[in-house]
């Protein structure tokens, strides 16, 4: 029964990390802006099993709260290799499905592009 209740609160706990309306790509708009990047090479996407993948980098992401965590595993050849293992923190406010209002030192926001 007690590995049973353990196994329930570990997926949970996941789901809450990686929740399903943050699974997709995402297109970064600029405050300011009107334009989205979406289907270009500066979307990002986040994959349900917590992986996601920007330009040829690629790492883990978790949602806590208003935070977006991303961690780099894999730094590609575009990214510094000392950065792997780093979290960047985007602070955010879930403003539609679909839109983050981003704060913070890049302020604008993420979109999800359509059909992802």
């Amino acid at each position: 029964m007690t590995a049973v209740l353990g196994i329930a609160l570990f997926l949970a706990s996941a789901d809450a990390a990686h929740p399903s309306w943050m699974v997709g790509t995402w297109g970064r708009q600029n405050k300011g802006e009107q334009h989205v990047d979406c289907g270009s090479d500066h979307d990002t996407t986040y994959h349900r099993d917590g992986r996601y993948t920007f330009l040829d980098t690629s790492g883990t992401w978790r949602i806590e709260g208003d935070r977006l965590i991303e961690t780099m595993t894999d730094p590609g050849g575009s990214e510094i290799p000392a950065n792997v293992g780093k979290s960047s923190i985007i602070q955010f406010k879930r403003i539609s499905r679909d839109v983050l209002e981003v704060t913070g030192e890049y302020p604008g926001r993420l979109i999800k592009c359509p059909g992802h």
